[in-house]
């Protein structure tokens, strides 16, 4: 019955969004940004990863509102466009998604991040994006850092993309489960049955854990996942609303060397703030980190005026909720603007 319900009011949420975004137009100056859509197939692993390159749109582009889902506000992007032609090379910085979301999720930071200069590479990640969630995708976390190795392998791979990219230039920007992956790349190394039993054990246990120990791990193999999967490619990290935490080796984390903040939701409703965010701040050396007066959504699309409220409601997508007194949209230009000063002053282009 109930997902009969979603499915009849995702349907009418399809009808009204295709009432409400105008059709496609064509945009004026330089400042249009286009994607690109790849699906990477990675034979070893098994994995399909769709992943979204944003960059600077040829002058022709034609530009489109664009929402992923619903309930989600549009944006403006020229879909499947071609660069803007003599453009030279840009700093890059790769966006991973936290758990249902999808290489869209941050598409509000990509588009600031285009207009202030960078080249965008935002990634999905089986088993934990929206239309395909698992408990293997769940659990096995580390696959989401092979998963942003592996497409920055093909993008790279590819010569028409490849040179819009400074290779000497990449950060990383991650929320929830993103900012797991980041801190996964930066040389965390984790264990999976230290977090199981942290969440185990916490008399007060938050959404994911509560969650979590629903699931049944039995038959999910997780002898590779203590290893590093640092990506030495990747010289900056700046996660948001972050975690899992508890499961990451103390000592992995005091010998992460490269600049790293964290924005903290202080209002976190699915990871605990103090325990994940605030504790891996306090453990890598030199990493900043940021308290924002914000829960854990505000890092993802904004919702469209009347179907977010009534998705939330009767199909309980709490994506759209934001603690009283909480503007997402002046929340996403402070963190488009401080995640640009970052990248700005740590990805800087050697004198």
């Amino acid at each position: 019955m109930v997902e009969k319900l979603r499915a009849r009011v995702a349907s009418l949420a399809a009808l009204f969004l295709g009432i409400m975004l105008p059709a496609a137009t064509a945009a004026g100056g330089d400042d249009r940004v286009g994607t690109a859509t790849f699906v990477f197939q990675d034979q070893g692993r098994g994995r399909q990863i769709t992943t979204e390159l944003w960059f600077r749109a040829a002058a022709d582009a034609q530009v489109e509102w664009y929402s992923p889902r619903p309930p989600l506000r549009a944006i403006l992007i020229a879909r499947n466009a071609d660069p803007l032609p003599s453009q030279g090379k840009h700093p890059l910085i790769i966006i991973s998604h936290g758990n249902w979301g999808g290489s869209f999720s941050q598409g509000w930071l990509a588009l600031a991040l285009v207009k202030a200069g960078y080249v965008v590479l935002s990634t999905s990640h089986p088993g934990t994006v929206g239309d395909d969630q698992s408990v293997a995708g769940r659990y096995r976390l580390w696959d989401r850092s092979r998963d942003v190795s592996f497409a920055l392998d093909e993008i790279l791979k590819r010569p028409k993309w490849a040179a819009l990219i400074d290779q000497d230039r990449i950060g990383f920007v991650g929320h929830s489960f993103g900012g797991w992956t980041g801190v996964s790349l930066a040389g965390g190394h984790y264990d999976p049955a230290r977090q199981r039993a942290f969440c185990a054990d916490a008399r007060r246990k938050d959404f994911y854990c509560e969650g979590t120990l629903k699931d049944d791990v039995t038959n999910v193999p997780s002898s590779d996942a203590g290893g590093s999967f640092r990506d030495d490619r990747l010289k900056a990290f700046y996660i948001m609303g972050s975690g899992p935490g508890q499961g990451f080796i103390p000592g992995s984390l005091t010998s992460i060397g490269v600049p790293f903040v964290v924005d903290t939701a202080q209002f976190d409703e699915i990871l605990d703030p103090v325990e994940n965010s605030t504790d891996l701040a306090r453990q890598i050396p030199g990493a900043r980190e940021v308290v924002r007066p914000v829960g854990h959504f505000a890092y993802v699309p904004e919702c469209r005026w009347l179907l977010g409220p009534i998705l939330t409601k009767f199909a309980g997508l709490p994506l759209c909720d934001d603690p009283k007194g909480v503007d997402r949209t002046l929340v996403h230009k402070q963190v488009a603007s401080d995640v640009a000063a970052f990248f700005d002053k740590t990805l800087a282009k050697p004198r």
